[in-house]
């Protein structure tokens, strides 16, 4: 997400995200030209507080971007850090893409409400039926199809969360990460299915699940993180 480096005056409640980016130009167009004008915005935050009292944050690992991809410029987020002995939350807006973020202390703290698993329903009902190659036997019938995913949504279902390592994380989603279900699933699934499928079936499903559950293919696990931001007060603002 960044380098977990932010500056806060204490005076002002001001804070500042100390980035590789604080010394990129600005670029101005006049004239049909491109001017560069050097800038320096951790030197400029210093030195409009100089004398104030400040002191260094660093993030604690938590975070939560409230509509979902952590690299959307325009996401807004909530972070949490530390100065050592307080914890603080900050919620990060942007009004436009040419402005800087806003920073917000949030008198509240994030709260895990634990992970949910579900399976890739719809993903794995087109690749059954427009892409998987089922030779040299015949493509299951959408009953057959309907039938699978349900099997495998019981399977799931009886699972820990927990117990299911991270194969992948979401680019468009911060809250969901994508988990390989393990050997001993599969044997629970294929069992399931072999009380109302052909062998012949069964081996072209085998075939089927072993070859898309790795990554974020679609018999890979949604691991979705359910997160809360619980308000004590109102904030204030940090200009």
């Amino acid at each position: 997400m960044d380098n977990g480096k932010y500056i806060r005056c204490r005076n002002c409640e001001a804070i500042h995200h100390v980035t590789a980016f604080d010394r990129s130009p600005i670029y101005q167009y006049s004239a049909g030209e491109v001017h560069e004008i050097p800038a320096n915005d951790w030197r400029d935050f210093m030195a409009l507080h100089a004398g104030h009292k400040l002191e260094p944050l660093t993030v604690t690992g938590n975070h939560y971007f409230a509509a979902g991809s952590a690299v959307d410029p325009m996401n807004a987020s909530y972070i949490e850090v530390t100065d050592g002995n307080e914890t603080l939350l900050l919620h990060r807006t942007r009004q436009k893409i040419a402005e800087p973020v806003r920073y917000t202390v949030v008198k509240g703290q994030l709260i895990e409400q634990g992970l949910s698993l579900e399976i890739q329903d719809k993903q794995i009902r087109k690749e059954m039926k427009l892409h998987f190659s089922w030779a040299p036997g015949k493509p299951l019938d959408d009953v057959k199809v309907d039938l699978f995913i349900a099997l495998f949504r019981e399977v799931v279902g009886a699972l820990d969360p927990q117990t299911v390592s991270t194969s992948e994380y979401s680019y468009e989603d911060d809250t969901i990460s994508y988990g390989q279900p393990d050997s001993s699933v599969i044997d629970v699934l294929m069992a399931k299915c072999s009380q109302h499928f052909l062998p012949s079936e069964l081996e072209l499903l085998r075939r089927f699940v072993d070859t898309h559950r790795d990554g974020c293919d679609v018999m890979a696990l949604i691991k979705r993180r359910a997160v809360s931001v619980e308000q004590r007060a109102e904030s204030c603002a940090i200009k």
